[in-house]
């Protein structure tokens, strides 16, 4: 081999190199920060900014009643016509409440999400809930250790009972009546 061709072959090999040096950084980042979203409108912006105060630094007591000029909060009662919480009932930030609406909740390790859980067995997007015709329903976002209703691992949207323990990594939450 002359040594034109030596040389063009570990220059192509060290832009082979770096092209994958970036695509791991690239995916790291992407698994620690998330995905990037857009810019939300005002409106959806306020009340995302409101209801993840209550998970991000947010007190217990503003959490555990639900904001009365909310009709949202009736349209997703629970039996008697009570509102619904969503509660830690284990792991790190056990007791955290957040009033649910109809609109879904989504649950992971990003910033973006409405509750932020930071463990390692949390996906950036772990999973959402959403209220769906009455009830509330739980989906899994393709997590990597999977989303568990009364511990056993849903692979398509479930719908979620009252009080029916529902894991995302180390934390294990349910929805209450308040």
């Amino acid at each position: 081999m002359s040594e034109l061709t030596l040389l063009i072959f570990k220059v192509a090999f060290l832009i082979a190199l770096w092209v994958f040096v970036f695509f791991v950084v690239a995916a790291v980042r992407r698994d620690l920060f998330g995905e990037r979203v857009t810019k939300l409108g005002t409106a959806a912006t306020k009340q995302a900014r409101d209801i993840a105060a209550v998970f991000v630094g947010g007190s217990r007591d503003s959490a555990s009643s639900p904001t009365p000029q909310s009709p949202a909060v009736t349209a997703a009662s629970g039996p008697l016509g009570r509102a619904l919480e969503l509660v830690i009932v284990s792991g790190t930030r056990v007791g955290d409440r957040l009033a649910l609406t109809t609109e879904p909740v989504s649950i992971g390790r990003s910033s973006d999400s409405t509750v932020v859980i930071r463990d390692d067995f949390t996906s950036s997007h772990h999973a959402r809930l959403e209220y769906r015709s009455g009830s509330w329903v739980v989906s899994d976002l393709g997590s990597t250790n999977g989303t568990f209703l009364s511990g056993k691992r849903i692979s398509a949207p479930t719908v979620i009972q009252l009080d029916q323990p529902l894991t995302i990594g180390a934390t294990t939450f349910a929805i209450r009546a308040v």
